[in-house]
């Protein structure tokens, strides 16, 4: 961030905070002000709101169908931190260090959750660690806390456990597909064959488009899976050049409608895939279908041709019988 942006930021803060009647919260707030718990992406606030429920203010400051890597700082954003008695990162964010300076609260507690999210026993360990913060916020809160955290952690084991048992229904390890890398890992977990990977089209060359199309080509892949946050115009030309199907996955809960946590949003994941699937199978049975009944119909056409020409040579012959006969 420049040195001259972040001094506008610094200001337009400040005049949201001299307008506001709350002011910056400790761990304890003494008048009964909920803590602030600001967090970087939804992944974080989904889980912060479902565990902390009514004892805590969340609030998340890259919206769902944005990259955390190409977000720009909001005086919004500012101002939540400076208020904040948590703030949640995963590490990806770089620029986290100057969104907190510019809000002032450098003395906030900050707890990095960082790694991968998928599969879903990854998402476990998020849920268990921004448990185990919000009890260092909130101790005499803790078993209220700790409930919640395993009702999420309940939530989210069923919700797998039965996405598994639909994926070995429909037999997905024998699909192959070609996806972008940060959806790899879930989609691997369900059981696809991840015949290739890419990374953010903007980042690509094109030897390495040329390269994917090729595999893709060869392997006779059957999905091309996109990351919605970021962008799916690539993947929906490869499909289309290698005649496969097009999803959009995304990582972030609440970037599609009803995906508001993180349950609901690999139940949502998982169902564009399986339909995918379903949809690619049902076109290439019909294909097969029309393939075979052109193939008939070129055979009923060969007989037809070739009874047509015994016929006329049957007739012709016929005919110079009759005419010899009448001859004589």
């Amino acid at each position: 961030m420049s040195r001259v942006k972040k001094q506008i930021l610094i200001i337009l803060a400040s005049l949201l905070m001299a307008a506001s009647p709350f002011t910056s919260i400790s761990k304890a707030s003494p008048n009964g002000e909920k803590p602030i718990i600001v967090c970087t992406t939804t992944i974080l606030s989904s889980f912060a709101e479902q565990i902390g429920g009514d004892y805590v203010t969340v609030e998340s400051i890259v919206p769902p169908g944005v990259c955390p890597a190409h977000y720009d700082i909001t005086p919004s954003a500012v101002y939540a931190v400076s208020n904040a008695s948590l703030v949640i990162y995963t590490g990806i964010e770089p620029w986290l260090e100057s969104l907190i300076e510019a809000s002032g609260n450098t003395n906030v507690t900050r707890l990095q959750v960082g790694g991968p999210w998928h599969p879903y026993t990854a998402a476990l360990t998020y849920v268990r660690r921004i448990r185990d913060a919000l009890k260092e916020v909130m101790p005499e809160r803790s078993s209220y806390f700790e409930e919640h955290a395993r009702i999420v952690e309940e939530t989210i084991n069923a919700t797998a456990s039965e996405i598994a048992t639909n994926a070995t229904a429909l037999e997905v390890d024998k699909v192959k597909v070609v996806c972008m890398q940060w959806q790899k890992a879930f989609v691997e977990w369900l059981g696809f064959d991840v015949v290739a990977t890419y990374r953010p089209p903007e980042r690509m060359t094109t030897s390495e488009i040329l390269e994917l199309t090729s595999i893709a080509e060869r392997e006779g892949v059957v999905l091309v899976i996109d990351n919605l946050p970021s962008g799916y115009t690539f993947g929906a030309k490869l499909a289309a050049d290698i005649g496969a199907q097009h999803v959009v996955l995304t990582n972030f809960p609440g970037a599609v409608p009803g995906t508001e946590t993180y349950a609901k949003m690999i139940e949502y994941n998982a169902r564009q895939l399986f339909e995918a699937v379903k949809r690619y199978r049902l076109i290439q049975s019909e294909i097969k279908d029309l393939t075979d009944a052109l193939n008939n119909a070129n055979t009923q056409i060969r007989l037809l041709s070739a009874t047509t020409i015994i016929f006329i040579a049957t007739t012709v012959v016929e005919a110079l019988i009759i005419y010899r006969r009448r001859g004589r």
